[in-house]
């Protein structure tokens, strides 16, 4: 935790920039802290657990964003510390794959909070210390747009945020800040390996996962140059889109889906992806 006596380090002849990250210690949110802390940002980090990086402008910020008295804690915490946020960039998830039938409420309450309930408060607490030209950042899903049996509460909450994003993008944009939301399909990381396990759909794999590390340019590259929405790969955007306008089109697109997710699963296996890249 931050405390009343520490001073958020500044990097050495750059004016202080200060961006926050969540998901810090994942695939995708440990690379985009080190690209950060690369292009001279002061760089706060809140997730579970300590990411292995060691910079003097890097500072760690233990939290559970699934506790809602932890939350409500950390985001005071961190208002008080701070007297300006440059950039803020949402990179928790998490997923539970299960039926609506077998579902248990702890699950459901933990989806909720990490993915939804996290980023909106904590966006709503930053807000007033961010300024013109600052920016914000949702790494969203392609769930977001296809909902797919066994990830219903997953896709709701990413659905959820695909709307707050466009919600807050129209509130603040006459202060000069920029909202973007990024949705890729599946990211070789440890969560897709452990969503997996437990049970995850196929149709991750229709195409191949996409790197973290190349899904963290594109989240730098809306730092640096926003846009409202970016979907990875492009396509699949445009096929969710289409989803969401005619609902009946995943529906019968489905066997095709799932005998390609299948073949992609069962190739990503063959080459043990798993154990050689997360």
């Amino acid at each position: 935790m931050f405390h009343s006596t520490r001073h958020i380090p500044q990097a050495a002849g750059r004016s202080p920039r200060t961006a926050i990250v969540t998901g810090a210690s994942g695939g995708i949110g440990a690379i985009v802290v080190r690209s950060l802390l690369n292009e001279g940002y002061n760089v706060v980090g809140l997730s579970r657990s300590r990411p292995d990086i060691s910079h003097d402008s890097f500072t760690f910020v233990p939290f559970d964003a699934s506790q809602a008295s932890e939350l409500e804690r950390v985001c005071e915490n961190v208002k008080k510390n701070l007297s300006s946020v440059s950039v803020l960039i949402h990179c928790a998830a998490i997923i539970t794959p299960t039926d609506v039938e077998s579902m248990a409420t702890d699950d459901v309450l933990s989806q909720i909070s990490i993915n939804l309930t996290m980023p909106v408060v904590l966006t709503s607490t930053l807000l007033p210390l961010m300024e013109k030209g600052s920016r914000i950042v949702f790494v969203n899903s392609m769930a977001a747009t296809m909902p797919l049996a066994g990830s219903s509460i997953y896709g709701a909450t990413k659905a959820g945020l695909r709307n707050f994003a466009l919600s807050l993008s129209q509130e603040v944009e006459g202060r000069g800040i920029a909202v973007s939301s990024i949705f890729p399909g599946a990211v070789l990381t440890e969560m897709l390996r452990q969503e997996m396990a437990s049970g995850g759909s196929v149709l991750n794999f229709v195409s191949c996962p996409a790197r973290p590390e190349a899904v963290a340019r594109e989240i730098l590259s809306l730092v640096n140059k926003p846009r409202l929405e970016r979907f990875l790969p492009a396509l699949d955007g445009i096929f969710g889109g289409l989803c969401m306008l005619m609902p009946g089109l995943l529906r019968i697109s489905m066997p095709a889906l799932t005998y390609f997710g299948k073949r992609g699963y069962a190739r990503a296996i063959r080459k043990n992806i798993f154990q050689s890249r997360v």
